[in-house]
């Protein structure tokens, strides 16, 4: 679960009248959790990364309509959500959708570079496992139905409450719960296919 960056009222207020500095402060609280959940969503780094950058776009266009009543948190949320199921769409139309893998090497300016591997904690081999199992939920992930892939992503990756998430699926609780274990049994099936 990602900690939440809580903006303050200031920033917003600073957003809203066109200030560059509330506005890059607003992005570095929360550039992480915008690319970690597009990515989730997608399945691709680059992908992702476009999708933070026009995330981000959207939010300095329309945060002067931001209601006071509305939390900053959820409105972000929802336009995350709504960016993904767009870029979704396209790239199925496209069918366009492929995840990283250990062996593909880093783009850069000098060319390809090999994936870097490293976390003092671990080891190679725990953390190639690692990588593989998060490869592997991340496959099952994309095979999902997309409400489905949306709501594991807000309450098993994100740390989404069960009640915020019913607000912006405009749900009952109880209704969110019912979607999530499902999703959840259709996870573990399409895994477990997929391991044989």
């Amino acid at each position: 679960m990602e900690p939440s960056p809580k903006v303050p009222k200031e920033v917003i207020e600073g957003c809203k009248v066109g200030n560059k500095k509330a506005f890059e402060e607003i992005v570095l609280r929360y550039q992480k959790r915008v690319f970690n959940m597009a990515y989730r969503m997608l399945g691709n780094r680059e992908e992702a990364r476009d999708l933070a950058q026009e995330v981000f776009v959207s939010v300095f266009e329309s945060i002067k309509d931001l209601r006071e009543e509305i939390k900053f948190e959820a409105w972000l949320t929802q336009i995350i959500l709504n960016h993904c199921r767009n870029r979704w769409k396209y790239l199925k139309r496209r069918q366009y959708f492929k995840t990283d893998s250990l062996d593909d090497p880093i783009k850069t300016e000098e060319g390809n570079m090999p994936r870097p591997i490293y976390d003092t904690s671990d080891n190679p081999e725990t953390l190639c496992e690692k990588k593989m199992i998060q490869q592997f939920v991340q496959k099952g992930l994309l095979q999902l139905k997309e409400e489905q892939k949306e709501l594991l992503v807000l309450r098993d990756l994100q740390g989404f409450s069960y009640e915020e998430i019913a607000k912006l699926f405009h749900l009952p609780e109880g209704t969110i719960k019912s979607k999530i274990h499902r999703a959840r049994m259709d996870l573990k099936r399409i895994l477990e296919r997929l391991s044989h």
